[in-house]
C-alpha cells in the first residue's frame, strides 16, 4: 500500500514544474519500463502489481518495487487501461551539445505535440541518428506522452535543448550542411545527400519558422503521388521525419 503523499508526488510529475524540482519522470508500461534496462537510465522507485513482480522483480536488481493493488495503479497513472508496472526514473545527465561535423542530427523547431515528439525520438533512435537538436520553446521530453509514444527510445536518444538559430549559424561557419523541408524545395528522391549535416521539421501548425529559415542551406521536398489536387496539403511533421530519415539511411548504405 502507498501512502496519499506519494500518490501526490507522482501525480505531480504530469507537471513540467515538479519534475523540474525533483529531477524525476514517470515512465509507464511494462515495455517501457524494461527497456529502461537497456540504457544508462536510473530508476528511483519500481510500483507494480503482485503478479508483475513476481515476474519481474529478479531483473530489477538494488532497486526500490513498491507492490500497488489496481485501484492504486488507477490513482497513479495517466494510461487510459493501467498498466502493471510504472517507474519514476531519474533525468539523464546533462550534457552540452558539441556539434560534430561528421554526424548526423535531427533539429526540432518550436514542436509542441508530446505524441509527435515521442515518435520523432523512436524514428531517430531507430535510424541511428546521432542525436536531437530542439528549440528551447520544444515540448519536454519527458512529458508522459512522449515517454510513451517512444517506446523506450528517449532513455537511448540524445536530445539537446538550445538555441537552435546559434546551432545552424555555427553549423554554417563550419560547413556543416544543413536540410530542412518544405513544400517548395527540390525532390529528396533527386537530390544528393551528406552523410553529415542538421535536419530541420518545422512546427506543426507553421512549419520552419522565419527566423530558423534563414539558415537552411538546402530546401527538400517529399513528393506526393496523389493527383495535386487531392493530395492532402502537408504529411505530418513524424510522418515526414520517417521519410527523410529513411532516404538519409539508404543514401548511407
Amino acid at each position: 500500500m502507498i501512502s496519499k503523499n506519494c500518490i501526490k508526488h507522482i501525480n505531480s510529475l504530469e507537471k513540467k514544474k515538479f519534475r523540474l524540482e525533483s529531477g524525476t519522470f514517470i515512465a509507464s508500461g511494462e515495455k517501457t519500463v524494461a527497456e529502461i534496462l537497456r540504457s544508462e537510465m536510473k530508476i528511483k522507485t519500481v510500483f507494480a502489481l503482485k503478479n508483475w513482480i513476481s515476474a519481474n522483480a529478479s531483473k530489477f536488481k538494488n532497486i526500490e518495487i513498491q507492490e500497488v493493488t489496481e485501484e492504486e495503479m488507477q490513482k497513479i497513472t495517466v494510461m487510459q487501461s493501467f498498466p502493471a508496472v510504472i517507474a519514476e526514473v531519474f533525468f539523464k545527465e546533462d550534457k552540452p551539445l558539441k556539434l560534430d561535423s561528421g554526424k548526423l542530427y535531427l533539429a526540432l523547431d518550436s514542436l509542441r505535440d508530446p505524441g509527435n515528439f515521442g515518435t520523432i525520438i523512436r524514428i531517430a533512435d531507430w535510424f541511428g541518428i546521432d542525436g536531437i537538436i530542439a528549440s528551447e520553446d520544444c515540448v519536454d521530453m519527458y512529458n508522459s506522452k512522449t515517454v510513451q509514444a517512444s517506446m523506450g527510445s528517449v532513455f537511448r536518444v540524445d536530445v539537446f535543448y538550445t538555441d537552435l538559430c546559434a546551432v545552424l549559424k555555427e553549423a554554417q561557419q563550419k560547413n556543416i550542411p544543413v536540410y530542412g523541408t518544405f513544400l517548395e524545395g527540390e525532390n529528396i528522391y533527386k537530390e544528393k545527400l551528406s552523410k553529415n549535416g542538421i535536419i530541420v521539421l518545422g512546427n506543426e501548425g507553421h512549419g520552419i519558422l522565419e527566423e530558423t529559415k534563414k539558415y537552411i542551406t538546402k530546401k527538400l521536398f517529399i513528393p506526393f503521388g496523389a493527383d495535386k489536387d487531392r493530395a492532402p496539403e502537408s504529411l505530418n511533421v513524424s510522418a515526414a521525419t520517417a521519410v527523410v530519415c529513411s532516404e538519409f539511411f539508404r543514401r548511407k548504405l
